[in-house]
């Protein structure tokens, strides 16, 4: 499942995070296509999810993608493994695409 993490999220600011990582996030499931920026062009990514301090849901999973969102007139779409500090520091930076995979029990 892919979500949408503003750049401007406390989990971006505090420490970000990494393809591999296990994580647990609260979330809006609905009423949250106004956060999102317009996607770039070819960009394959049916987002269900923002994380959200005020979230409806938990999301729970293990990052296998993340996509930094880039621009302000043309969004660009740039795939990375992590989030460290240099890539929070981006000029225009959007915020990321983040692709969840279930963890098993």
């Amino acid at each position: 499942m892919w979500t949408w993490v503003d750049g401007a999220e406390d989990i971006v600011e505090d420490g970000g995070f990494a393809v591999g990582d296990v994580v647990a996030w609260p979330a809006l499931t609905r009423d949250f296509d106004e956060l999102l920026p317009q996607l770039p062009d070819g960009l394959e990514a049916e987002v269900t999810s923002a994380v959200d301090d005020g979230g409806d849901t938990e999301i729970a999973g293990t990052i296998s993608r993340i996509v930094m969102l880039t621009g302000r007139r043309r969004m660009l779409a740039h795939e990375i493994s992590a989030t460290p500090a240099e890539h929070v520091q981006v000029l225009d930076m959007a915020g990321f695409l983040v692709h969840l995979d279930a963890t098993g029990a």
